[in-house]
């Protein structure tokens, strides 16, 4: 079994539900639904990702990599305080060892970053380097996660016939996930 393996579906950007707005009752414990109330039987959640009582922790594995964003169903408060973390490889395609590093890919043409969107916290898609690990705060409306993928051909990624990658980078490595806590 994968480390990390709690959750693996996300919407198509194309076809994403609008959250329903947020009401706050008391600090601590929101009683708000941080999903929308219709949901593609397709999408599974991890039970950390649908709570309404601070802290939340959510973890989401082999994000979607086979288009450049993907608009998640788990959304974000105004104040929330995020935490992200991530790792693991994904398939970029290709000949040979074609497995890279999300977060930090070792590759010589500046592509197959893993990228993320906190609202009011990142300025649009930013590098998951950049992101792990630093504590951020919601700003404006809050809003949905929206994860991404930076490549030239989406269309022969994903998590399928691994090998340890571009200079074994991957040797002995889970799929990608992205880990975020919301307190």
């Amino acid at each position: 079994m994968r480390k990390h393996m709690l959750i693996g579906a996300a919407v198509n950007t194309n076809t994403a539900v609008a959250a329903q707005s947020p009401s706050p009752t008391q600090p601590g414990d929101r009683n708000v639904r941080r999903t929308p109330a219709a949901i593609s039987s397709a999408f599974v959640l991890s039970p950390g990702c649908s709570g309404t009582t601070l802290p939340i922790d959510c973890t989401i594995t082999e994000p979607v990599v086979n288009q450049p964003q993907t608009t998640y169903q788990f959304s974000f408060l105004p104040g929330d305080h995020v935490t992200v973390n991530a790792g693991g490889c994904v398939q970029t395609g290709g000949h040979g060892s074609t497995w890279k590093r999300y977060v930090d890919p070792a590759a010589d043409n500046d592509l197959y970053h893993g990228l993320i969107t906190v609202p009011g916290a990142t300025a649009g898609l930013a590098r998951l380097q950049n992101v792990v690990g630093r504590p951020m705060v919601v700003g404006g409306r809050g809003g949905s996660l929206i994860l991404g993928y930076q490549d030239d051909n989406y269309s022969d990624n994903g998590y399928h016939d691994h090998d340890n990658g571009t200079g074994n980078q991957c040797l002995n490595s889970v799929n990608a996930f992205v880990h975020i806590v919301i307190s």
